[in-house]
């Protein structure tokens, strides 16, 4: 045999992970335990401590029934992390060659009790030359404790033996347990004395027993307690049934597979009965181990002890087979005339050994049954648990006649509700496993354990156990032993928020699809009389009546029963002025039946070909006369078209469905696997033509569903997957687009649906993308300005709209409308010139943008009515929307001019900064008439901010002596008055700050002595908390941070861009207010504030914190410890994102240069005016600001 050692682990992986409960904290750790015990002890406190151990752990062969583990899993646990060494952090730099180890641990095997006599004195964190390899190990470690390498464990120090035979020759399982068995014809006490120190060393021990040990079974449990004293001295970390380390891969396979070939040869050549006395051993040995404190004794033998359980069930089948055949063939033979009196007695002989063998395997089996799996099944240990649930399922599947009886079924039943996670994952894949075979004889076990299995398909905590229980459930469904409520709030995960989840119970749901299509098959009257009527049929004919249609019908009804079962549970979408004040629309996440449908498409062939689904929305489902006549004659074609008619809530699910089947199939989406090509879709030809049927299916969908206005902005999202470059390619089938888009003009003149309204705006946005394709939208856009500017002087010529309250209900709704649909025109495209123009009658001939304006001011509150307040403040909110687009496209014009060096008029000069003026004085009345923190109080002071951050690229350029004659420019970079920061802007801060930190029970700093006291109120809701629910209460909260991120997001945008908090004898207030709970209200607010740290932005663009030694004085040396402070914690944050979205991106948004262009950071080179603070005067000389200056102390 060769010499040569298998080392069990070769990598630096090596921790002893088995246990969350076997992991101490870091402090725990540098407690003073140790690794390597000849470092940290002499040799004189050796034999005193481990009497005491020896003393502690020692105990008899009955200390199965007394296992503190099984009992008390936590006292237990807290035993084991006082008897286990401690698992070390991953050390590469310890990592040692294989070879090199081998020679060591050969050389000092022996001697290795006296190690610690050779021990040397650490000197600044040197560890001694003979632990680790000199050429790997570091020399020099931290000087108070350094960082110890973790051993590694080697094979056994001889080179030989069983444990190499087993792992390290390559040999098969088979062929090592048939060169074991001649050794123990030989020899049997040696032999046996191998198989027990092979699961020593298996374990990581590398004691040895000696045949003396073996020729005592009375002594193993002292000689065990003894092992376990001499593996805790050498304080190995790791062992190899749960290494990491690539030579350990297959460990456990190894070690199973011998010991099952073991068995099975002694049952083979019947030694396994004539030598009794082996299996006790085993037993005894196994038995002890599997209960001993120390966790890799216990794992291993644990695993041992399964194995040979796996092997004697396996042995029993065998027995159970032969005995059957034997039985059989004695019938035989003694039903037969002339019998064989001599093969009837062999028959016999053989059966009544075969009974004896039985016999005492389920002897053994009982025995070992209750010495391992029953103490180890409830371990603390999740890894030795789920050995005993996998084992259990195999002994299930392997002898069922058995094992499938609830004495042994309620293991499995139990560990559903196991804490680990690992645990109850593997109960469920043997669930799997034995309920695909016999679901139907363990109806007693479903009808108990059934509810949990449900309750951990759709409520546990985790993902891949709520995965694996979906499976089981599925198939106990398809043995029909689920409640139908049980059924339904399983189909209810199609529309779990967990993508895993969703596409886990497809098969279930589909599965109900299709038993709804076969009773639906059957009503009508049988497969056979369905292809009778309509026979295979044309595959492309989409518009008649289909056979196929039954299943859409089918999956329609599903889908709406259970999407009206969560319609009861959700909450109401936000409407009015939350959505108002938004000034840009955001993307509405999917809607749950577009979530289902992405699982659903590789599954139901129907969804696949959408243009089916889309023939099937298109025809008329209505029975006329002429139909009922012709019923007579064909009643099969009557039947199946009432059968499929659909419901208008079935309608407009199939809508959803149809959105987002087209979705699947014509955009690609990131989350797709790149290297894998789904069913169904396109390639790239296809994907045209498919476009080109789409563009024409759009126009009479809209036809047949406009008149609902969710239905109709469904359809026209359907225009967003539409590759427009087919139609700026071909230019004969733009007709087709322009039907397309008058019927989308014609859907935004006649509704005011705010969700349809987005839906348009964004598919004109859209067609404006295509140079080909923008002049026919702007003609569509010129009919729809001229519709809503009319239906707003109209209003006008009537009345004064600057002055609040002079307006009925009636007619403050028709103005809500029109400015909404302005507020949606105005993001589509430059409307500058659309509201400049004058209007042509006497009784409004002011330029729109004078109108919105001066409705702004309809926002300032002189007298509460709580009737028409809220329409009052939507009309308000939807005319400040539709000024910001105005100026941010007035911007993009002014830059375009400032950066062509062109002369702009004055009174367009003049005009602009009036606009600007009175836009601005609008915003300040309406946010400063306002008692506490309603939506358009914040919603108007944002926009002050925000116009006041619009022009601030215009700074360079005014300041710079060459450019004069843009200095009649100034006006627009004036600041917000002084004034508004202690009056308006800091009480309404507060109002925010407190509102979150009472939704979020945070503690708010104390108020400094500057500060002004807190007068502003809360919103009256406020006080109505006790009638909320959790989740609505949540959701307050949620809404609550949002709303003071969002407030503080654009006050720091406005210091930054020095239009407030800038100047002043309150300059700084601003930024010291923000920054005074910046570590209490959470992350998001943190990274917020984070902007206002000079450090931090400096960062962004890749420089260096400033030094702090640049502090003068006493004062100024504690500054940087202040700003170091407020630095983001996290150093992959997301960029700061300050958008301008009509600027012609020239840098990354977000970066230095970004908000250098805009002026949103000092310009190092630039002048300031006299009229600015001193600490200004820093960046004049191209130095950088102070900490004190930027925080404004």
């Amino acid at each position: 045999m060769s010499p040569f050692r298998l080392p069990l682990m070769e990598t630096a992986d090596n921790n002893a992970m088995s246990s969350p409960a076997s992991v101490p904290d870091n402090s725990r750790r540098r407690s003073g335990r140790v690794v390597r015990a000849p470092q940290k002890f002499s040799p004189e406190p050796h034999p005193s401590q481990n009497d005491q151990l020896s003393s502690k752990r020692k105990r008899g062969p009955d200390r199965d029934e007394e296992d503190g583990e099984n009992e008390s899993p936590a006292e237990a646990e807290g035993e084991e992390e006082e008897e286990l060494s401690d698992p070390e952090e991953e050390d590469d730099d310890a990592e040692e060659e294989p070879t090199s180890r081998s020679k060591k641990s050969k050389s000092k095997a022996k001697p290795q009790a006296k190690k610690p006599a050779a021990k040397r004195a650490k000197v600044n964190g040197s560890a001694p030359a003979d632990v680790a390899s000199a050429s790997n190990a570091p020399a020099v470690r931290l000087p108070n404790r350094p960082k110890k390498a973790a051993r590694v464990v080697i094979a056994h120090p001889d080179g030989d033996g069983l444990y190499v035979d087993v792992f390290g020759s390559g040999d098969s399982s088979d062929d090592v347990a048939a060169q074991w068995f001649q050794r123990y014809q030989e020899d049997d006490t040696k032999a046996f004395t191998e198989v027990i120190n092979c699961v020593l060393l298996a374990a990581g021990c590398e004691q040895q027993l000696t045949e003396d040990d073996i020729r005592d079974p009375d002594n193993c449990a002292n000689k065990l307690s003894e092992l376990e004293e001499a593996y805790q001295q050498t304080s190995i970390s790791d062992y190899p049934l749960i290494s990491r380390a690539k030579s350990s891969k297959n460990f456990r396979d190894l070690l199973v597979g011998f010991f099952e070939s073991l068995i099975n040869l002694l049952h083979q050549t019947d030694v396994l009965y004539l030598d009794e006395d082996l299996l006790d051993n085993i037993q005894r040995w196994v038995g002890i181990m599997s209960s001993s404190s120390l966790r890799p004794f216990r794992h291993t033998a644990t695993t041992v002890g399964l194995a040979v359980l796996t092997s004697l069930i396996d042995v029993t089948r065998q027995l159970d087979d032969r005995i059957t055949k034997s039985n059989q063939a004695l019938q035989a033979e003694s039903n037969r005339r002339g019998k064989n009196k001599g093969l009837i007695e062999n028959t016999k002989q053989a059966l009544e050994t075969a009974n004896r063998s039985r016999e005492f395997i389920d002897e053994k089996v009982k025995d070992l049954f209750d010495i391992v799996f029953v103490h180890r099944y409830r371990d603390v240990d999740p890894k030795i648990r789920a050995e005993c649930i996998g084992a259990l399922g195999t002994w299930v599947c392997t002898l069922p006649t058995v094992y499938m009886s609830p004495e042994y079924l309620r293991y499995l039943g139990w560990l559903l509700s196991d804490i680990s996670v690992s645990t109850r994952h593997e109960v469920l894949k043997q669930l799997s496993r034995v309920l695909k075979r016999d679901a139907e004889k363990l109806a007693h076990f479903i009808d108990r354990f059934r509810p949990r299995l449900v309750e951990m398909a759709t409520k546990d905590v985790d993902v891949s156990v709520r995965v694996a229980a979906v499976g089981v459930v599925d198939i106990l469904r398809a043995s029909g032993m689920l409640e139908p409520e049980e059924v339904d709030s399983v189909s209810k995960l199609l529309f779990d928020s967990e993508a895993r989840v969703r596409k886990a119970v497809v098969g279930f749901f589909s599965a109900l699809v299709q038993e709804l299509i076969e009773n639906k098959v059957d009503e009508i009257g049988g497969s056979d009389a369905l292809d009778e009527v309509f026979g295979d049929g044309e595959e492309d004919e989409y518009d008649s009546l289909r056979k196929d249609w039954i299943n859409i019908k089918a999956l329609a009804e599903n889908l709406a029963v259970y999407d009206a079962q969560l319609d009861e549970e959700q909450e109401e979408i936000r409407h009015g002025l939350d959505v108002a004040a938004d000034v840009v629309n955001t993307n509405m996440p999917d809607s749950r039946i577009a979530l289902a449908t992405q699982v659903l498409y590789e599954k139901i062939p129907e969804i696949n070909n959408w243009q089916i689904l889309a023939g099937y929305l298109l025809f008329d489902h209505s029975t006329s006369a002429n139909s009922r006549a012709r019923s007579k004659t064909n009643s099969v074609e009557a039947v199946t078209k009432k059968a499929v008619a659909p419901e208008p809530r079935e309608e407009a699910i199939l809508l959803d469905v149809l959105a987002a089947a087209v979705k699947e199939s014509l955009v690609p989406s990131a989350d797709h696997d790149r290297h894998k090509r789904k069913p169904g879709r396109l390639d790239l030809d296809a994907q045209d033509d498919a476009g080109m049927k789409l563009a024409s299916l759009i126009p009479r969908l809209l036809n047949k569903f406009g008149s609902d206005p969710t239905m109709a902005a469904t359809v026209l999202r359907l225009e967003h997957f539409l590759d427009l470059e087919v139609f700026q390619q071909l230019r004969q089938n733009s007709a087709t687009y322009d039907k397309l888009l008058d019927e989308i003009t014609t859907q935004f003149n006649r509704h005011v649906d705010q969700g349809l309204l987005n839906e348009a705006a964004t598919a004109f946005i859209h067609a404006r993308q295509y140079e080909e394709l923008e002049e026919h939208t702007d003609n569509k856009l010129a009919v729809l300005w001229d519709n809503s500017l009319n239906s707003l002087r109209s209003i006008d010529k009537i009345c004064e709209l600057s002055a609040r309250g002079n307006l009925d209900r009636l007619t403050l709704t028709e103005l809500s409308h029109t400015l909404m649909k302005i507020s949606k025109l105005v993001s589509i495209s430059d409307c500058v010139d659309v509201l400049e123009v004058p209007g042509t009658s006497t009784d409004s001939d002011q330029p729109a943008i004078k109108i919105l304006t001066g409705i702004v001011h309809r926002g300032f509150l002189t007298e509460s009515n709580d009737d028409l307040d809220d329409p009052e403040d939507e009309i308000v909110a939807f005319a400040i929307k539709a000024c910001q687009f105005y100026f941010m496209w007035k911007v993009r014009r002014l830059r375009s001019i400032v950066e062509s060096n062109a002369d702009i008029p004055d009174f367009e000069v003049d005009q602009l900064v009036i606009l600007r003026k009175d836009f601005v004085t609008n915003l300040i009345q309406t946010f400063s008439s306002r008692g506490f923190n309603d939506d358009l109080r914040l919603f108007a002071l944002g926009a002050a901010c925000d116009i006041c951050g619009l022009f601030v690229f215009l700074r360079p350029t005014v300041q710079d002596p060459q450019a004069s004659k843009y200095r009649k420019l100034r006006p627009l970079l004036d600041e917000m008055p002084q004034a508004l920061i202690t009056q308006e802007i800091i009480p309404i801060f507060d109002a925010a700050e407190r509102a979150y930190a009472k939704r979020a029970k945070k503690q708010l700093n104390d108020p400094v002595d500057d500060d002004d006291p807190l007068d502003d109120e809360l919103p009256p809701e406020d006080d109505e908390d006790e009638e909320l629910t959790e989740q609505e209460r949540f959701g307050a909260e949620l809404k609550a941070e949002k709303i003071l991120c969002e407030l503080t997001g654009k006050l720091v945008l406005a210091i930054l861009a020095k239009t407030i908090d800038h100047s002043g004898p309150d300059a700084g207030k601003l930024r010291k207010r923000l920054n005074r709970n910046k570590t209490r209200l959470g992350n998001n607010y943190r990274d917020v504030v984070a902007y206002l740290d000079e450090d931090h932005l400096r960062e962004l663009r890749g420089g260096k914190k400033k030094p702090a030694a640049k502090a003068k004085g006493k004062e100024a040396a504690k500054k940087p410890a202040l700003s170091a402070e407020l630095v983001i914690e996290d150093d992959d944050d997301e960029n700061p994102r300050v958008d301008d979205p009509f600027e012609e991106v020239e840098h990354e948004e977000g970066t230095v240069e970004d908000l250098r262009q805009r002026e949103l950071l000092d310009d190092p080179i630039e002048d300031d005016d006299d009229d600015e603070p001193e600490g200004a005067a820093a960046t004049a000389t191209g130095e950088p600001m102070e900490d004190d200056e930027v925080i404004g102390d």
